[in-house]
Protein backbone atom coordinates (compact mmCIF):
# COMPACT_ATOMS: atom_id res chain seq x y z
CA UNK A 1 0.00 0.00 0.00
CA UNK A 2 1.39 3.38 -0.99
CA UNK A 3 1.49 6.28 1.46
CA UNK A 4 2.16 9.99 1.28
CA UNK A 5 5.28 11.02 3.16
CA UNK A 6 4.86 14.73 3.78
CA UNK A 7 7.99 16.48 4.95
CA UNK A 8 8.70 19.91 6.37
CA UNK A 9 12.09 21.30 7.36
CA UNK A 10 12.81 24.24 9.65
CA UNK A 11 15.28 25.64 7.10
CA UNK A 12 15.68 25.26 3.32
CA UNK A 13 16.55 21.72 2.28
CA UNK A 14 19.57 20.70 0.29
CA UNK A 15 17.42 18.66 -2.08
CA UNK A 16 20.24 16.58 -3.47
CA UNK A 17 21.46 15.45 -0.03
CA UNK A 18 17.91 14.88 1.25
CA UNK A 19 16.97 12.74 -1.74
CA UNK A 20 20.25 10.83 -1.58
CA UNK A 21 19.75 10.11 2.12
CA UNK A 22 16.26 8.71 1.63
CA UNK A 23 17.08 6.82 -1.55
CA UNK A 24 19.93 5.04 0.21
CA UNK A 25 17.51 3.69 2.83
CA UNK A 26 15.08 1.89 0.55
CA UNK A 27 15.63 -0.03 -2.63
CA UNK A 28 12.67 1.27 -4.61
CA UNK A 29 12.42 4.34 -6.81
CA UNK A 30 11.36 7.50 -4.99
CA UNK A 31 9.77 10.48 -6.68
CA UNK A 32 10.01 13.73 -4.73
CA UNK A 33 7.59 16.63 -5.15
CA UNK A 34 8.56 19.98 -3.66
CA UNK A 35 6.03 22.66 -2.76
CA UNK A 36 8.61 25.09 -1.39
CA UNK A 37 12.27 25.14 -0.41
CA UNK A 38 11.32 23.56 2.93
CA UNK A 39 8.33 21.40 2.13
CA UNK A 40 7.20 18.57 -0.10
CA UNK A 41 6.17 14.96 -0.24
CA UNK A 42 6.90 11.64 -1.80
CA UNK A 43 4.76 8.59 -2.34
CA UNK A 44 6.28 5.29 -1.30
CA UNK A 45 5.42 1.95 0.24
CA UNK A 46 4.85 1.38 3.95
CA UNK A 47 8.42 0.08 4.24
CA UNK A 48 9.78 3.62 4.10
CA UNK A 49 7.84 4.67 7.19
CA UNK A 50 9.27 1.85 9.28
CA UNK A 51 12.79 2.71 8.13
CA UNK A 52 12.35 6.46 8.67
CA UNK A 53 11.13 5.99 12.22
CA UNK A 54 14.51 4.46 13.02
CA UNK A 55 16.72 6.69 10.85
CA UNK A 56 15.31 10.22 10.71
CA UNK A 57 17.28 11.48 13.68
CA UNK A 58 20.49 10.22 12.06
CA UNK A 59 19.56 12.00 8.83
CA UNK A 60 19.06 15.14 10.92
CA UNK A 61 22.54 14.73 12.37
CA UNK A 62 24.16 13.99 8.99
CA UNK A 63 22.49 16.82 7.06
CA UNK A 64 22.25 19.37 9.87
CA UNK A 65 18.54 19.99 9.31
CA UNK A 66 15.51 19.85 11.54
CA UNK A 67 12.82 17.98 9.63
CA UNK A 68 9.62 16.10 10.34
CA UNK A 69 7.96 13.50 8.14
CA UNK A 70 4.26 12.75 8.48
CA UNK A 71 2.64 9.71 6.91
CA UNK A 72 -0.85 10.35 5.54
CA UNK A 73 -3.29 9.14 2.92
CA UNK A 74 -3.12 12.40 0.96
CA UNK A 75 -1.89 15.99 1.04
CA UNK A 76 -4.70 18.39 1.93
CA UNK A 77 -5.58 21.21 4.36
CA UNK A 78 -5.82 18.90 7.40
CA UNK A 79 -2.49 17.31 6.61
CA UNK A 80 -0.86 20.73 6.02
CA UNK A 81 -2.01 22.04 9.41
CA UNK A 82 -0.87 18.97 11.30
CA UNK A 83 2.49 18.84 9.49
CA UNK A 84 3.27 22.41 10.60
CA UNK A 85 2.43 21.48 14.18
CA UNK A 86 4.40 18.23 13.96
CA UNK A 87 7.60 20.12 13.14
CA UNK A 88 7.23 22.02 16.43
CA UNK A 89 6.26 19.09 18.62
CA UNK A 90 8.09 16.19 16.95
CA UNK A 91 11.23 17.50 15.24
CA UNK A 92 13.34 14.88 13.45
CA UNK A 93 10.67 12.24 13.79
CA UNK A 94 8.46 10.29 11.43
CA UNK A 95 4.87 9.99 12.60
CA UNK A 96 1.37 9.36 11.33
CA UNK A 97 -1.38 11.91 10.81
CA UNK A 98 -3.37 10.12 13.51
CA UNK A 99 -0.49 10.58 15.97
CA UNK A 100 -0.90 14.34 15.65
CA UNK A 101 -4.67 14.17 16.01
CA UNK A 102 -4.30 12.07 19.14
CA UNK A 103 -1.77 14.55 20.51
CA UNK A 104 -4.21 17.38 19.97
CA UNK A 105 -6.94 15.43 21.71
CA UNK A 106 -4.72 14.71 24.69
CA UNK A 107 -4.39 18.48 25.20
CA UNK A 108 -8.08 19.21 24.63
CA UNK A 109 -7.36 20.84 21.26
CA UNK A 110 -10.14 20.18 18.74
CA UNK A 111 -8.99 22.74 16.17
CA UNK A 112 -8.35 20.12 13.46
CA UNK A 113 -11.77 18.55 13.60
CA UNK A 114 -13.51 21.01 11.28
CA UNK A 115 -10.87 20.13 8.68
CA UNK A 116 -11.38 16.43 9.40
CA UNK A 117 -15.13 16.85 8.94
CA UNK A 118 -14.54 18.52 5.59
CA UNK A 119 -12.71 15.39 4.41
CA UNK A 120 -15.98 13.45 4.56
CA UNK A 121 -18.67 16.07 3.94
CA UNK A 122 -19.34 15.01 0.34
CA UNK A 123 -19.29 11.27 0.96
CA UNK A 124 -22.74 9.73 0.43
CA UNK A 125 -24.49 8.44 3.54
CA UNK A 126 -24.58 4.81 2.36
CA UNK A 127 -20.80 4.81 1.89
CA UNK A 128 -20.18 6.32 5.34
CA UNK A 129 -22.62 3.82 6.85
CA UNK A 130 -20.83 0.96 5.13
CA UNK A 131 -17.39 2.18 6.23
CA UNK A 132 -18.54 2.77 9.82
CA UNK A 133 -20.18 -0.63 10.03
CA UNK A 134 -17.01 -2.21 8.68
CA UNK A 135 -15.07 -0.65 11.56
CA UNK A 136 -17.69 -1.79 14.09
CA UNK A 137 -17.53 -5.35 12.70
CA UNK A 138 -13.77 -5.50 13.34
CA UNK A 139 -13.10 -5.00 9.64
CA UNK A 140 -14.70 -8.33 8.77
CA UNK A 141 -16.33 -8.07 5.34
CA UNK A 142 -18.76 -10.98 5.80
CA UNK A 143 -19.98 -9.73 9.17
CA UNK A 144 -20.37 -6.22 7.76
CA UNK A 145 -22.46 -7.41 4.80
CA UNK A 146 -24.65 -9.48 7.11
CA UNK A 147 -25.04 -6.57 9.55
CA UNK A 148 -26.13 -4.24 6.73
CA UNK A 149 -28.39 -6.88 5.15
CA UNK A 150 -26.57 -6.57 1.85
CA UNK A 151 -24.79 -9.03 -0.41
CA UNK A 152 -21.04 -9.41 0.06
CA UNK A 153 -20.48 -8.07 -3.48
CA UNK A 154 -22.54 -4.98 -2.64
CA UNK A 155 -20.36 -4.45 0.42
CA UNK A 156 -17.20 -4.81 -1.69
CA UNK A 157 -18.57 -2.31 -4.20
CA UNK A 158 -19.44 0.22 -1.48
CA UNK A 159 -16.10 -0.15 0.29
CA UNK A 160 -14.28 0.32 -3.02
CA UNK A 161 -16.41 3.38 -3.76
CA UNK A 162 -15.64 4.83 -0.32
CA UNK A 163 -11.91 4.29 -0.83
CA UNK A 164 -12.02 5.77 -4.33
CA UNK A 165 -13.93 8.87 -3.22
CA UNK A 166 -11.92 9.59 -0.05
CA UNK A 167 -8.53 8.10 -0.90
CA UNK A 168 -8.73 6.56 2.58
CA UNK A 169 -8.18 2.81 2.51
CA UNK A 170 -9.65 1.86 5.87
CA UNK A 171 -8.21 -1.66 5.65
CA UNK A 172 -5.07 0.04 7.00
CA UNK A 173 -4.97 0.61 10.77
CA UNK A 174 -4.03 4.31 10.71
CA UNK A 175 -6.63 5.10 8.07
CA UNK A 176 -9.28 3.20 10.05
CA UNK A 177 -8.29 5.17 13.15
CA UNK A 178 -8.65 8.44 11.23
CA UNK A 179 -12.18 7.48 10.19
CA UNK A 180 -13.01 6.39 13.73
CA UNK A 181 -11.83 9.75 15.07
CA UNK A 182 -14.11 11.42 12.53
CA UNK A 183 -17.09 9.34 13.66
CA UNK A 184 -16.40 9.99 17.33
CA UNK A 185 -15.45 13.66 17.23
CA UNK A 186 -15.64 15.28 13.83
CA UNK A 187 -18.94 14.21 12.35
CA UNK A 188 -21.09 16.37 14.60
CA UNK A 189 -23.43 13.43 15.05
Amino acid sequence: MMKYYLFLAATPLNRELWEESLSSLIKEPLSFTYESERKGYLIASEKLGVILQDCLYNIHEDLGITITVMIAHRDGPLEEKLLREALSYFPNQCLYLTDMLMRELSFGDYSSFPLLSNEFKNVPHDLLLTAGTYLRCSMNASDTAASLFIHRNTFNYRLSAFIAQTGLDIRDYHNALLLELYFQLGSGK
